[in-house]
């Protein structure tokens, strides 16, 4: 093996010209693979965290109930041929156990927060203007897992959060013409009203969110929409928001109960989301191909200008096997160079690029170019780059071992 090797990195020293320019190719593909891929993943985090930040990933509801007609039930009734069922209406359902289903939803695969909660209608009235809203009702310290509504907040306070104070969005504060401190009233969909103090407003960046939703505590939320000691649904939060459908169905196939998924809600921006991805990998192979068809181009003009050597090497006794190692370990060494030049140079880049800032709203500074320091990145991209590279060099190595010395020696 010695030497095979030595005869390769002579090659590649002596070739210094040649030598550059491949291993910069292999280095270029590699920066390429690991910039777009960390653009791209970073971007996506950032527009999940930002969509779905402040909405749970599964939403789990009381299963509805249907009412069953009177002959289901085995009664007979004179004169009456048939009954006819009508669904009924505005029927509010709830979980009176919230304690026992807390602990069961915890013990699903995946879910990191189980928070209940009480979620409705109501009008946001100050002096003489009236806001149609969704009020979210839950203990503040166990919704912050779900929504992080924390780092949104611009003023006021929000986890000291108490019975007769909400929180609202800055756009509903704007509108409303509603500042910190003032007092507004709610007027829920049960009728019921009370009148509450601002103690914080928020930008989550969402106008939805911004301009219609409240958040007040669980207690609060109960006594609007009359369900004391009940909630009407139960948020869970999962370690990885892509596996929200499995959860959800799993949820439901075991509990029986009704259950919403925010990547059924929301179909459009995850599709989306997979033609970025598919996006990312075409442009990541495109850069791969490029890569490999230059290094298989040096390689051919490599071996046609060392055609003298390699038959000297084989008359001297240089077998098939050794000569076809020998570029392979060309091709090898380019590939290895290149692609730790290129994780390291994508690295510089990426860092680079993280420290540019934009201004955002409040005086808030926000990242212009979101990455993702993802190692599987780094390493995927090297490792495609040395499998591309490797497969490029497999057809010069075998013509240079399958060359017969006698004809190159003669010039043929």
């Amino acid at each position: 093996m010695r030497f095979e090797v030595a005869v390769a990195t002579r090659h590649l020293v002596a070739g210094k010209g040649q030598t550059v320019l491949t291993v910069a190719a292999v280095a270029v593909a590699v920066t390429v693979i690991i910039f777009i891929t960390s653009l791209i993943q970073g971007l996506q985090t950032r527009l999940v965290n930002d969509f779905i930040g402040s909405l749970p990933h599964v939403t789990v509801k009381p299963a509805e109930r249907r009412p069953r007609p009177l002959a289901a039930t085995g009664a007979r009734v004179e004169g009456m041929a048939g009954t006819a069922v009508q669904e009924t209406v505005q029927r509010r359902d709830s979980f009176d156990d919230v304690e026992k289903l807390t602990q069961q939803l915890a013990q699903f695969s995946g879910v990191t927060a189980v928070v209940p909660a009480i979620r409705g209608q109501a009008f946001l009235v100050h002096g003489a203007r009236r806001f149609g809203v969704s009020v979210s009702g839950a203990d503040p310290a166990k919704q912050e897992r779900i929504n992080a509504l924390q780092d949104d907040m611009i003023s006021g306070r929000w986890l000291s959060l108490g019975s007769d104070e909400i929180v609202i969005g800055f756009r509903l504060a704007d509108e409303a013409g509603v500042r910190l401190g003032d007092r507004v009233r709610l007027l829920s969909s049960e009728g019921v009203d009370g009148v509450f103090t601002v103690a914080g407003i928020f930008d989550t960046g969402q106008n939805a969110a911004d301009l219609g939703s409240v958040f007040t505590t669980l207690r609060t939320a109960q006594r609007l929409f009359r369900l004391q000691g009940a909630v009407s649904s139960v948020l869970l939060k999962l370690d990885d928001p892509f596996t929200a459908n499995q959860v959800a169905d799993a949820v439901s196939g075991s509990l029986r109960h009704k259950t919403e998924s925010w990547m059924r809600e929301q179909a459009s921006f995850v599709n989306g989301l997979r033609a970025q991805s598919s996006s990312s990998a075409m442009i990541s192979v495109f850069a791969l191909l490029a890569s490999a068809f230059s290094i298989a181009a040096v390689l051919i003009v490599s071996v046609i200008q060392k055609s003298k050597e390699i038959g000297i090497l084989k008359s001297m006794g240089a077998r098939d096997r050794q000569i076809l190692l020998i570029f392979g370990m060309e091709g090898l060494g380019i590939a290895l160079v290149g692609a730790l030049a290129g994780c390291g140079a994508g690295y510089l880049f990426l860092r680079m690029l993280q420290g540019v800032r934009q201004v955002a709203r409040f005086g808030r500074t926000d990242q212009l170019f979101p990455v993702s320091f993802d190692p599987a990145i780094f390493l995927g991209a090297a490792a495609a780059a040395v499998a591309a590279t490797m497969v490029a060099a497999v057809l010069p190595a075998r013509r240079a071992a399958r060359m017969d010395p006698v004809e190159i020696i003669h010039g043929n």
